[in-house]
């Protein structure tokens, strides 16, 4: 049960914000520096999940982009039909960090999951974003080009925590094969984690609203499914609508609370509080594989 957290830089002591986060996956790890690399004009990578995944599907090349940039990442070497190495994000030379966290999709949309569904995978998005991101935004609007030409690969729905020095982005990227997914932006004055990854009321009456990205068919899809009616007055809850509808589950309820506590202190948020929140035994276990701490700043080198 991976984890995310994310902290707005007017909580913490140094005034700068923080990613933190780890991976539970029963398997190796090991840590990446990928340099800045330039490639042809026709380089694909290939994404998407085996026909031997949970929810199967078929892998398939994308175009790879001109430029990738350098990044620190790690990776592991194994998860359910998803080809070996694995990332669940990292740091790039803008600044700009990214974490993976489960986010689970409603039942129906899991049924409507096309047995030979293509496209990223949770990991593919992942890596995607830090080797060409320069902000945050930029992370959730290439996450969503993507699936709209290539699909997304699920295994029951998924979410990516994207930080830069200025704000963070919860994008969740839902089961169904219906190219939906949404975003939420979080700031300097927020304290968010993810476990899982969980959005609550979209303004999608205010399309053009800062705060939050989505797929063109985000409303229509949910009206047409009958799980939204625009003309009862009530919000549109992406958690109720399109995923579990739990919310924040409870430790996310308590790890939000504790850090919302220590930021009240005059010490505020430390780097040594971000690692007691990836270490705690209230969160974390023997399978958590590794954990980051990843303090946002605008880098001055790109080493």
């Amino acid at each position: 049960m991976s984890y995310g957290l994310y902290v707005g830089k007017n909580h913490t002591a140094d005034g700068i914000a923080y990613l933190a986060g780890y991976g539970d996956e029963p398997s190796s790890h090991w840590l990446e520096i990928m340099p800045r690399r330039t490639h042809d004009a026709d380089a694909t990578i290939t994404v998407g999940v085996t026909p031997q995944a949970a929810m199967p599907g078929i892998m398939t090349k994308i175009p790879q982009a001109s430029q990738t940039v350098r990044h620190i990442r790690v990776s592991y070497t194994y998860y359910l039909g998803v080809p070996a190495p694995l990332t669940n994000g990292g740091l790039n030379e803008h600044g700009v960090a990214v974490r993976d966290i489960w986010s689970p999709s409603r039942q129906e949309l899991v049924a409507m999951t096309r047995p030979d569904q293509s496209g990223p995978n949770y990991s593919d998005l992942a890596r995607i974003v830090i080797e060409r991101a320069t902000t945050a935004r930029e992370g959730v609007e290439l996450i969503g080009a993507l699936i709209a030409e290539h699909g997304y690969s699920t295994y029951g729905g998924n979410s990516h925590i994207i930080a830069d020095p200025d704000e963070a982005w919860i994008v969740i990227e839902y089961a169904g094969s219906q190219g939906l997914w949404c975003a939420e932006r979080v700031g300097a004055d927020d304290i968010r984690a993810s476990r899982p990854g969980y959005i609550g009321d979209v303004l999608v009456d205010a399309p053009d609203h800062p705060d939050f990205l989505y797929a063109p068919n985000y409303l229509s899809f949910a009206v047409d499914q009958g799980w939204y009616d625009p003309g009862a007055g009530k919000p549109f809850n992406a958690s109720d609508i399109y995923g579990d509808g739990k919310m924040q589950w409870e430790g996310v309820a308590w790890i939000e609370g504790e850090m919302r506590q220590r930021a009240a202190r005059p010490e505020k948020i430390s780097i040594i509080d971000m690692m007691w929140a990836i270490r705690t035994e209230r969160l974390t276990g023997d399978t958590a594989g590794y954990g980051q701490v990843v303090p946002l700043h605008h880098p001055d080198h790109a080493a």
